[in-house]
């Protein structure tokens, strides 16, 4: 297969990774009957774990058969996407209910809501960190690892949040985001650490 093939390929298989699980929320029955600041809240929770996956994957080499040589740039673009994200998440749902959401910042809230706010302080965290980095003077492999620890963390307790909750994802789409953000993680993990390997036999 030539890569202009391969590339198209690529970017219409991440392209139904991003889009599928938002449209399938989106056309949930627990939909029907919500407030309109409630289902986009909802929606951008969806949409930022599933950009997650690209952001995760846009670092390491598994995407440069679909797209070329990876910018960080790109990397550092859909962070802040994510970021943004989770942020109108938190706002729209608390803009439905500031109750709920005062609670579950607080963790005095049901489980999968805690997980929520867990994984929303790990990304907050990156993002310091990524802003400090240069001034906190970490080294690349300190930074490498901080941020690969951190990563693990948000997509591990933003993956029970979903889960746990039993919300408009449930079923296929729950299983298609869920499953797609953990691989994405393994393969970044699995790339790392043979790059890691290399170093060291040479």
């Amino acid at each position: 297969m030539s890569k202009l093939p391969q590339r198209w390929l690529g970017q219409v298989v991440l392209s139904t990774l991003i889009l599928l699980p938002t449209l399938l929320a989106a056309l949930s029955p627990l939909q029907v009957g919500r407030a309109p600041i409630w289902i986009l809240g909802t929606l951008a929770g969806v949409l930022s774990l599933s950009l997650l996956v690209v952001q995760i994957l846009l670092p390491t080499a598994w995407l440069n058969l679909f797209f070329g040589e990876q910018s960080l740039g790109w990397h550092r673009v859909l962070g802040i996407s994510v970021t943004g994200l989770v942020i109108a998440h938190i706002v729209g749902l608390y803009l439905y209910s500031p109750d709920d959401i005062g609670d579950a910042l607080i963790l005095a809230a049901p489980t999968y809501s805690r997980f929520g706010v867990l994984s929303f302080w790990c990304l907050l965290l990156s993002v310091i960190l990524a802003l400090t980095r240069h001034k906190l003077q970490l080294v690349y492999s300190d930074w490498q690892i901080l941020h690969s620890a951190l990563a693990v963390a948000i997509v591990g307790t933003a993956v029970a949040h979903v889960v746990l909750l039993q919300g408009p994802l449930d079923g296929f789409a729950e299983g298609l985001l869920c499953g797609s953000v953990v691989v994405a993680v393994l393969a970044a993990i699995a790339q790392w650490y043979g790059a890691k390997r290399s170093s060291k036999n040479q």
